[in-house]
């Protein structure tokens, strides 16, 4: 409608300003009028006063029954009045105000006759003149309504018709488009008016198809990417859902098979020792070595359903098959655990499927398939024949099973001790080596680090699990008399703010303070953030047995530089996302050499960790980083 109200006011406006003109021409023309008036007038008076030698009293007699006049002053030449006559009342005539407006009103008349010793003054009356006037224009006023009337409702209807017009066009357009019809539309077969819009119709419809193929195509690759793993280039959760819904939703199918969900045990551990590289590199291997096992099944298909975990769609395998699939698996990841150095590659849970089961049970029955394949040899494997499990108390039959792993090593002390060294970047840095601990369960295989401490965890087992790795490590030292090396011991938080553990960790490290002296203990910035109170009160318990403190993953959080100030740490390890390719981000350049000047004004060692590559050691040395740590600059071995 706006374009309706634009001609409307357009024409509007063009009307009032010919009306105003015609007014105008009106007021001018009867000006003139008024004025050959006055003209005659005036030659009558002159004639009339030549000729009649009437006295002055029958002067104005005979002018007044002869003229009509607004304004009348009759007076001898030496000034004495005669006669004065004014008009008292004066009807509204919007003609005269208009002749105000544009000036055009009529002035007074002045004559004198030396003879008869008369000086007559006047304004003849014009009101039969003003009637006139204000009957043509109030006759013009309503030719402007009746125009806003006709014009408005010829403008709707041109518009309307238009409208009409136009969508029938467009319609047609599209829908040629949309049939990726070639021919256009024939101007020649429009009204006149709709000429070059047919032209700009044309021009659009092939602009138009030009964009749809491009958007089918555009649409096509982000459908494709949209379910495809960026790393692996495998099917992601997205195509998982949707191909295990259609094995399963379906029960007049009978479908059946086995789903197999295998969990990347070293990821962690590689991203954060060997820099993301390195952990991308296993992904692909680990996925290449399913994608071998599955080709031998006909329709097998392999999804990246997150950052470490794998699904294996196998259609018509039995149970009974899926042994054998899980032996060739074992033997395709021991053979990639030498290759790459790890303790282990990874640990699947297997469930039988078949149309008409729950996608979220058959999910958690491969869940705590994995879980108890974590508590067996590396890269183990379990097959999770029953499925009630899910009904009855021995669902929690996995985290039982982990409750029995976690007790066996704590009451065997089933630890194996390795240590990552640190090196100095100049002969003044002090640094030291770090513990990394590996837990064996019963049969002598190494369980995978992360899913044990993250099930000593959850079953609060955490604390006696730290208690052991330091008893280890003091052992250790003193059997090996390793007195004069310095060696950082990782610690939870939950540990570092749990006061029986501080007490009995001080009362330790007093038993043998000389050993205490070379120990450093690493937490988390994270952790300590927690409750500052007590990573206070946990620190000054070890400054004062001679231990020391290193705050590990420093710059995560948004509070990092307080902890100069208030946890007061005599090493701060920077968190290994600053290191990698440090040697071409500025930004992150920029940011250790505050951290390191800060540090040094306080006496802090600064320590930067997964340190890959060369460049990357040289940079971060340019800096002036006291200690180097990382897969570069040497492997864990056993202590």
């Amino acid at each position: 409608m706006s374009i309706f109200r634009r001609v409307l006011v357009q024409n509007t406006v063009l009307f009032v300003i010919i009306s105003l003109i015609s007014a105008y021409i009106i007021c001018f023309a009867f000006s003139q009028y008024a004025k050959q008036q006055q003209s005659h007038h005036l030659a009558q008076l002159q004639q009339l006063l030549e000729l009649d030698k009437s006295t002055p009293k029958q002067v104005v007699k005979n002018l007044k029954s002869s003229f009509s006049y607004q304004d009348l002053r009759v007076e001898r030449l030496s000034g004495e009045v005669e006669h004065q006559y004014q008009q008292d009342k004066f009807p509204f005539y919007l003609s005269r105000l208009l002749m105000q407006t544009f000036g055009l009103q009529t002035h007074m008349q002045t004559y004198a006759n030396q003879l008869a010793n008369l000086r007559i003054t006047y304004i003849l009356s014009q009101d039969d003149i003003y009637q006139i006037m204000d009957n043509l224009l109030y006759a013009l006023v309503t030719l402007f309504f009746l125009f806003i009337f006709i014009n408005t409702f010829t403008i709707r209807y041109q518009i309307k018709r238009i409208l009409n017009k136009s969508i029938q066009i467009i319609c047609r357009t599209l829908t040629r488009t949309q049939a990726n019809e070639p021919e256009n539309i024939a101007a020649h077969t429009l009204p006149k008016e709709f000429s070059s819009l047919a032209l700009q119709l044309n021009e659009m419809r092939s602009t138009m198809t030009q964009q749809l193929k491009e958007w089918q195509t555009s649409a096509e690759n982000y459908r494709h990417e949209a379910t495809r793993d960026v790393v692996t280039g495998l099917p992601n959760r997205i195509s998982f859902v949707s191909s295990l819904e259609e094995q399963i939703n379906d029960e007049q199918t009978k479908n059946f098979g086995i789903l197999a969900i295998t969990r990347a045990s070293e990821l962690q551990y590689l991203n954060q020792n060997r820099g993301y590289e390195a952990g991308d590199q296993y992904i692909c291997d680990l996925s290449q070595a399913i994608q071998r096992v599955g080709n031998h099944y006909h329709n097998a298909l392999l999804f990246r359903l997150n950052g470490s975990d794998f699904a294996l769609i196998i259609p018509n395998v039995t149970i009974k098959e899926a042994e054998n699939f899980a032996k060739n698996l074992f033997g395709r990841f021991t053979e990639l655990q030498k290759a790459l150095e790890t303790n282990s590659i990874g640990y699947t849970g297997i469930v039988a499927y078949e149309a008409g089961d729950s996608m979220g049970e058959l999910l958690a029955l491969a869940d705590t398939g994995i879980s108890l394949a974590q508590t067996k040899v590396a890269n183990g494997w379990h097959i999770q024949n029953d499925k009630s499990i899910l009904n009855n108390v021995s669902a929690k039959y996995g985290n039982q099973n982990w409750k029995q792993v976690i007790d066996d090593v704590l009451e065997s002390r089933a630890v194996k001790l390795f240590y990552q060294p640190i090196q100095p970047t100049n002969k003044s840095s002090k640094v030291y080596s770090e513990i990394l601990a590996r837990f064996t369960n019963s049969e002598g295989d190494i369980l995978p680090t992360a899913s044990f401490v993250a099930m000593a965890e959850k079953m609060d087992k955490i604390i006696e699990l730290d208690k052991l790795i330091i008893d280890a490590t003091i052992q250790t030292i003193q059997q090996k008399n390793l007195n004069t090396q310095y060696f950082g011991i990782n610690i939870t938080a939950k540990s570092a703010h749990d006061e029986q553990f501080c007490v009995w960790l001080e009362r330790r490290l007093l038993r043998d303070s000389f050993i205490a002296s070379k120990l450093i203990f690493e937490a988390s910035e994270f952790g300590l953030q927690q409750n500052m109170p007590a990573s206070q009160r946990f620190i000054q318990m070890l400054h004062r047995t001679g231990a020391r403190v290193t705050v590990e993953r420093f710059g995560i959080g948004f509070t990092s530089f307080k902890f100069f100030r208030d946890i007061k740490p005599d090493f701060v390890k920077v968190d290994g996302s600053y290191s990698r390719g440090i040697d071409e981000d500025k930004n992150n350049q920029y940011f250790l050499r505050v951290v390191v000047d800060l540090a040094h004004r306080l006496g802090v060692t600064v320590i930067a960790e997964s340190v890959e590559t060369q460049e990357e050691k040289f940079a971060l040395e340019q800096i002036f980083i006291d200690g180097t740590q990382g897969y570069f600059i040497g492997k864990p071995s056993e202590l």
